[in-house]
């Protein structure tokens, strides 16, 4: 199993992230309509990410190459909150990925929360494999557009 190296994602190079955005967010069309504005996909508040103290962003290196990236966010209650999670295809299924989550958990301890689309039965068994040895508690709702989803609530000590 691989593991991750992670990184903060600094301002300059918020390019990258956006090039790589493009990539998760044409994975996310399966799920949710998400429409170009001309040649690319919008991340409306993007620059928040560089701040907002209740934000931050991280890639995931494999060897010093970036391999993925997450976006974080911590709400009012101070739950955290992954917004974005993202694994390369190439790097998929070599253990970086759960690497990543986890040191992503272990390194902002308390209570997250997860969510996933409920037609994607691969981001939903992945998460409860990297949340397995946990209490959490799932719930099922219906999110932005009308979509199924579902939610874990995991507390990291």
């Amino acid at each position: 199993m691989m593991r991750a190296d992670i990184e903060p994602i600094a301002q300059a190079d918020k390019s990258a992230l956006t090039a790589e955005l493009q990539d998760y967010i044409q994975e996310m069309t399966a799920y949710v309509d998400i429409v170009k504005v001309g040649d690319a996909y919008d991340y409306p508040g993007l620059d928040l990410y560089w701040v907002d103290q209740d934000r931050s962003a991280f890639w995931a290196l494999a060897d010093a190459e970036r391999a993925g990236f997450a976006m974080l966010r911590r709400r009012e209650d101070g739950a955290m909150v992954m917004t974005e999670f993202y694994v390369r295809p190439a790097f998929r299924r070599s253990g970086i990925g759960m690497s990543f989550a986890r040191q992503l958990l272990e390194r902002f301890p308390g209570v997250w929360i997860l969510s996933e689309f409920a037609a994607n039965a691969g981001a939903i068994a992945f998460w409860r494999r990297v949340i397995a040895g946990y209490a959490y508690t799932e719930r099922s709702y219906v999110g932005g557009q009308g979509k199924d989803r579902i939610e874990q609530r995991v507390e990291v000590v």
